[in-house]
Formats: C-alpha cells, structure tokens, sequence
C-alpha cells in the first residue's frame, strides 16, 4: 500500500473494526461502515423575497421525510431551523423603520427558529404572521408538526421573506453550531449523534461578514462577484469598496473542517446537503456564475442558474449556487454530500431522497479493490446479496440478469455497481440500487460488505 491507502484504511478500521460484527473474515472484507442510529439535522432555509413558495414546497414534503426519519432512527432525531441571515452592516435588526433586509425578532444570526410562519396571503401577495413557542426550538417525533403542520399550514420552515439581503448560509450553520450550541441553541447537539446540515436556498452563499463590501451599487449582487472571483466588467474588486477588497469568499474548506471537528473527524458522521441553484444536476459543472447586461435598467444581472417548470410571476427562478455545490462535492456527492435542484414544483421525490441519504450512505468506500467485479459475489453481514434483482421496495426479488422479463413486479436490474478506483476513491466504491436497503442489513449499527 502506498501512504494514501494506508491511511484511509487505517482511518476504517481503527474506528469501526472497534464495535464488531459478525459474518466473513478481515481477508474477505470489502468495507465496513458504522451506521449512524440518531441524527442531528439542522436546516438553513433562505427567508429572501425569492423563497416564499419554496418554504411552503418544503413544509407540503416533510411527510415522506420524516417518515423516513421514523423508519430509520425512530425516537433518535432531532430538527433545528436556522435562517441565511447574518446581522451586519446592510443587515440590522428589523425596527419600525427597517422592515426589510433585516434581522427578524429572534436575531437570527445562527438562533434557532421558535416562530411558526404562516402565509395568510399569496406568493405573490404574501401577508405573514407569526406565532412563538419555545418548544419548538428543537424537534423530535414528538413535535414534528412544530415544523409544518399541513392542516394549519404554518410551522418553523416558514421563516418569512424579509431576510438579509446578504444570504449567509455557511457562516450561519457554524454560529448555529458554535458558540450558540452552549446557550440559545443548547439540547440539540448530541456527542454520539450524526450531524447533517441541510440549505435551502434560492441564493448564492456570501461567506463571513466582512468578506465583501455591502455598501456599493452592486449590493447583493457582490456575493456572486466574490463567489467568482471576477465582476462582470473583469474587475477584480469593487471601485465603490474603500477598503479594495479582492473579490473572494471565506474558502469552503473552513467550513468542511469546522463540521467535521464537531464530531472529531470521523468519517461519515458529517453530511451536508442543499437545495439550491442548479443548472443541471446530472453535470454540476455546468452551474457557473455568469453575467448578462440589462439596457433597460442599466446594470449588470446574474443569469438565471433554472427556471421552475409551469411556474408563473416574479419567483420562478434561482440564481447558482455554486458555493453551495462546491461544499457538497467536498463531502463527496452520494457519500456524505447532496445536491438537488431548488427549480421544482414539487418538493416531494427531493425529501424522500435526502431522508434516504441521511439515514443510509448512498456510496459505499472500499478498503479493498474488487479484482472482477463481474465475477463477485457480495454479503452484507454474512447475507448474499443477488447480483440482479427487481426493483421493488421492501422485498427482494432475485433475477438473472439486465431487463430480465421475470420480475412479477418492476424491472430487473443490478443490486449493486462497482466503481472503479480513482484520487477520491482509491479502491473504488459500491453503489446499491435505490429499491435496495443495504442499512437494513446492519447489525448494531455496523454494516460488513464481505465477498461470499
């Protein structure tokens, strides 16, 4: 083994190997993960003028996410609610004369939400109102309609659309997680929980306070500017800046490695998912910061990263957001990271996923390179796994091989694939199919990939 492999497998195995299970012996083992049994789920949900049917999107597709939730961790989970918004200097405290753009009555700036939001208006005449209620700070099995309760349509998602002009998802999710955890956002961290953070955003990420000027024409627009790197006119800071900052942000890493501190840097106890700004979601590459001249207001615009389908009025659009991207690719996208498009209609099919991704890993790392993979034979803690099966939930179906017309219900299609090694993934990874609950196999929360 080189140094690299050495390390990752020692990473593996010194943490893991330590709890035990059964079935194969160490020559056999491809890999073996430790199954998070309770979670930690913080939501960073945008309250910009952009995310009002957004927030009722999100609220209307809990269901099927926490059902997940139930089915996996049962009594061991926890919700928290923050906003993007950061106070600073474009964004004070709301008063009788700032009520937009502003920090609303609960600060904000990483607190946790105890206001359950409601619309009593349109998305495109919105009329909110908000009601407090301490126990909703934190959510369990026990107040999960604290989040949205379909019948009166309010909850702590709805967090209202006057927020901070300068979305600040990042630096918000590490003050929440911070210094907050020991007084106003205390009993929602658990040492031996998994950690998730979850964006939902229609924005950009701005970094720190202090990252950029908010005090020139270009006014939010400055966060893309500093996510780029590069204005739209090839400038590299602003002109109206008096301190001629260069157009960067707070780099993503800071952030990774704050997160993985918080559960001492052991592999998979961290995820980080967003919704977000996404041109494409089968080639994130292609979600880039771009410009586009507007001649009737004389200005600058950011294009459009998607458009919502069907959808009608001002808020049918999100700008990219490629920091946001950018993180979940540093936790490796199906691993520990999650990315999805905010451009729906229907939040649904989005929530389902990422409540399957949080409570089981949908990349698996190996600490051993399959030679032939067509040739192998996988067990999960000592049960063979069919190579070919029917795509149908909660039973398993065994069939021969691709499209084979067997299947009494779905299609036949490969349990597992291997993926080849590469830089990330230095002896490849193993993907099951979505029909198939590898976690289901774990025993006290170990699960063992062995070859049969």
């Amino acid at each position: 083994m080189d140094g690299m492999q050495y390390k990752l497998f020692i990473v593996m195995f010194s943490w893991v190997l330590i709890t035990g299970c059964g079935g194969g012996s160490d020559s056999n083992k491809l890999a073996e993960i430790h199954i998070p049994q309770k979670i930690d789920i913080l939501f960073v949900v945008d309250n910009g003028g952009g995310m009002i049917a957004e927030q009722h999107q999100l609220g209307e597709s809990m269901q099927g996410f926490l059902a997940l939730l139930e089915r996996y961790f049962s009594e061991e989970y926890h919700i928290a609610v923050i906003t993007t918004g950061v106070e600073s200097q474009a964004c004070p405290p709301c008063d009788a004369t700032i009520t937009a753009s502003c920090m609303n009555e609960t600060g904000e700036d990483g607190r946790f939400q105890d206001r359950l939001g409601k619309n009593n208006g349109t998305v495109e005449n919105p009329v909110y109102s908000f009601e407090h209620d301490p126990t909703c700070k934190v959510v369990s099995n026990l107040n999960s309609y604290c989040l949205y309760d379909r019948v009166e349509r309010k909850g702590t998602l709805l967090v209202g659309y006057n927020g901070c002009g300068y979305q600040r998802g990042l630096a918000a999710a590490r003050k929440a997680l911070g210094d907050l955890t020991g007084g106003f956002n205390s009993d929602f961290m658990r040492q031996d929980a998994a950690l998730a953070v979850v964006v939902v955003s229609t924005e950009e990420d701005c970094g720190e306070v202090g990252d950029v000027c908010e005090d020139t024409q270009a006014m939010g627009d400055i966060c893309y500017y500093a996510a780029k790197g590069v204005g739209p006119e090839g400038e590299t800071k602003h002109p109206q800046d008096p301190e001629q900052r260069p157009y960067r942000l707070t780099p993503l890493e800071e952030y990774r490695d704050f997160l993985d501190g918080l559960k001492g840097d052991k592999p998979g106890l961290v995820k980080f998912a967003a919704i977000a700004g996404v041109k494409h979601t089968n080639d994130l590459d292609t979600t880039a910061i771009e410009y586009e001249w507007d001649g009737d207001h004389n200005r600058w615009l950011v294009e459009d990263a998607c458009v919502t389908s069907g959808c009608t009025g001002n808020y049918c659009f999100a700008e990219p957001g490629t920091r946001y991207i950018q993180m979940a690719q540093l936790f490796g996208i199906g691993q520990n990271g999650f990315i999805d498009t905010i451009c729906q209609s229907d939040f649904t099919d989005t929530m389902k996923r990422l409540g399957k991704f949080l409570s089981c890993p949908g990349r698996f790392l190996l600490v051993k390179t399959i030679s032939n993979p067509q040739k192998t034979n996988l067990a999960l803690n000592g049960a063979p796994v069919p190579r070919y099966s029917c795509t149908v939930e909660n039973q398993m179906e065994s069939c021969q091989y691709t499209d084979d017309p067997s299947c009494s219900v779905g299609t036949c299609v490969e349990t597992w694939s291997y993926f080849y090694p590469s830089l990330d993934e230095p002896h490849g990874a193993i993907v099951f199919a979505e029909h198939f609950d590898a976690c289901s196999y774990a025993e006290n929360g170990v699960l063992r990939i062995d070859l049969d």
